[in-house]
């Protein structure tokens, strides 16, 4: 091999180190971004009516999201919580796949009309997604739940943590007020790697109104 060719190894071999360095240091931004940009995907593609959306190959290198995302009779609408920065995908049902590409409801019946509805989401360690945030959710903070045909607000009313075994939280109760319970993962412990209880937000349904309504209002607001 000639000296100009071992040069330019040399040099490709330096590149992809410090490509490699580069994405290791910035790994958990990196994951961030690309799984804020995969649900301002899987939203728009909600909001827009279609029934799957593609995440790339190399995107799903860092996010772990599903090649292909169905939608349809998966989707049940947005979670939204502007005071803690948690805009998320709903899906039926607690999968792990749902849980990669979204929060996922766990109670039954598996609606959003359900006496008390229940949400779960991953916490994810030193990155900014799913309900990693949740635990700095404050009382009487508003929580949104967009579907389309709906928007029902809630606020919060309750938080506190339960052990892994507590599944009463999952409990419907007909003759109550309807209301929403959020939970995920909570102190973790470096030393078994497991998480030793849940964090539970529960919230007072406080309004519903008609997601058309919603649309045009906001539509309205950002238009002036």
């Amino acid at each position: 091999m000639s000296k100009k060719w071992k040069n330019r190894l040399i040099n490709i071999l330096i590149a992809v180190l410090l490509l490699t360095s580069v994405v290791l240091i910035f790994k958990n931004q990196i994951r961030e971004y690309l799984t804020g940009d995969a649900n301002n995907k899987i939203i728009t593609a909600y909001k827009n009516g279609k029934g799957e959306v593609d995440i790339p190959w190399w995107q799903k290198l860092f996010t772990d999201n599903a090649s292909k995302i169905k939608l349809t009779d998966s989707m049940l609408g947005i979670l939204k919580i502007d005071s803690v920065n948690i805009q998320e995908p709903i899906f039926q049902d607690v999968t792990e796949i749902n849980l990669i590409n979204g929060v996922a409801t766990a109670q039954e019946p598996s609606t959003l009309d359900a006496q008390n509805v229940v949400i779960a989401g991953h916490s994810v360690q030193g990155v900014g997604i799913r309900f990693n945030n949740l635990s700095k959710i404050k009382m009487g903070a508003k929580i949104e739940i967009i579907s389309k045909d709906k928007l029902r607000t809630y606020e919060v009313s309750k938080l506190y943590d339960v052990a892994a075994t507590q599944v009463e939280i999952l409990e419907q109760h007909k003759d109550q007020p309807k209301k929403l319970t959020l939970f995920t993962c909570d102190n973790y412990n470096p030393k078994t790697g497991e998480w030793e209880s849940r964090f539970v937000v529960e919230a007072k349904l406080v309004g519903e109104e008609s997601a058309q309504y919603y649309e045009n209002r906001n539509r309205y607001f950002r238009d002036r």
